[in-house]
């Protein structure tokens, strides 16, 4: 009786794991116009860049008819929510290519019992116009939405301006925007993921930290069957802001450092520039105090000479001035006439380079030591 209930359990469990499996069925038509019949599924771990491309990834691969239909099954992904993507090749002999322009890939969100089809008018010459509809259907919409706005945007009429390099940095900063805008607005967590993984995070982070700050934020709010996706990316940007933030601290330490240095030669420039003033402005102080004490000296030698140019008659008459002595009373002493003394005292004058007796005066007393 026991080995019976055994039996049945084992059998139970036996036809979970068979039934339990993804179904990825669809129609890219005219393929072949770019494409080999080949087609490949791939999954991307938690962890992984959703736009790296690798043979390891492939888990399943079918062959695509005449009329580009085909049918993934497979009971080869993990429990919970998984990302996949499906892509074409050029030829047999190639199992992994990542191609942009044209597009030769599709990524899905499913999980390892998801029923999705897709369907393509004609994926080689319009490889976005596809409709998915099945599991997951508003997710994977979204990916393809967030894929045809980037499309376009690099699409556009280009004109010289958007060929210059002042047009294609605005481009770039129009495609930071709507990547960013995408994510603030969607509410599917391997949806965002994706979308964060088109920005360059390591480049971006340090200029938005808020921004990767609220993603991850409203990331870790998600549910359990994310869970592997989200911690393994939260991990990834715990990463690249703890690099960044280090990398920062190298920087403002060596800032600090090179500023400390600066100051430490301005300081150095500063009082070898005040030593050679203040030695210039002794060496002129002295300069001038010597050429001041010659001038000095010169005078004084000017002013002896003078004196002794005088005659015997010019130097009593030069006394008795100093002595406030007037013409007459000069006359009277020196037994001389007045027109005489005017005579002696007009040659003084023009000898000492006055006008007049106070000019005389003022100079003889101003030197008057020196007499």
């Amino acid at each position: 009786m026991r080995s019976r209930h055994l039996v049945y359990i084992i059998l139970f469990f036996s036809s979970q794991f068979i039934f339990s499996q993804y179904e990825i069925s669809g129609q890219l038509s005219h393929y072949n116009k770019l494409w080999h019949d080949k087609i490949y599924i791939a999954y991307i771990e938690p962890g992984e860049d959703y736009n790296i491309a690798s043979s390891r990834q492939i888990i399943n691969s079918t062959t695509l008819d005449m009329d580009g239909n085909f049918i993934f099954k497979g009971n080869n992904l993990p429990p919970g929510n998984s990302v996949v993507r499906i892509y074409l090749v050029k030829n047999e002999k190639i199992d992994v290519m990542l191609s942009y322009k044209p597009k030769n890939h599709i990524l899905l969100v499913l999980n390892d019992k998801s029923k999705i089809h897709i369907e393509s008018s004609d994926f080689s010459s319009n490889p976005f116009d596809y409709i998915i509809t099945g599991d997951f259907e508003k997710q994977n919409n979204k990916i393809k939405e967030l894929e045809l706005s980037l499309y376009n945007l690099s699409n556009q009429d280009s004109s010289p301006y958007l060929k210059s390099e002042k047009g294609q940095k605005l481009i770039a900063k129009k495609r930071k925007n709507i990547i960013k805008e995408f994510c603030k607005s969607n509410t599917y967590p391997l949806v965002t993921i994706f979308a964060v993984q088109k920005l360059n995070i390591e480049k971006e982070y340090s200029n938005d930290s808020d921004f990767y700050k609220e993603v991850l934020f409203k990331l870790k709010k998600s549910n359990k069957e994310t869970f592997a996706y989200v911690e393994a990316f939260s991990k990834k940007i715990d990463v690249i802001g703890y690099k960044v933030n280090k990398n920062e601290s190298k920087v403002d330490k060596y800032n600090f450092s090179l500023l400390k240095d600066i100051a430490i030669i301005l300081l150095c420039l500063f009082v070898i520039t005040l030593i050679v003033y203040i030695f210039n402005l002794k060496k002129k102080i002295a300069s001038i105090s010597s050429t001041h004490i010659q001038s000095e000296k010169d005078k004084f030698t000017d002013y002896n000479q003078l004196i002794k140019s005088l005659t015997r008659r010019e130097k009593e008459i030069l006394e008795l001035i100093i002595q406030d002595y007037q013409n007459k009373e000069i006359a009277v002493q020196l037994h001389l006439g007045v027109s005489t003394i005017k005579s002696h005292l007009s040659k003084i004058y023009t000898k000492f380079q006055v006008e007049n007796r106070s000019q005389l005066k003022k100079l003889i007393r101003k030197d008057e030591h020196k007499v």
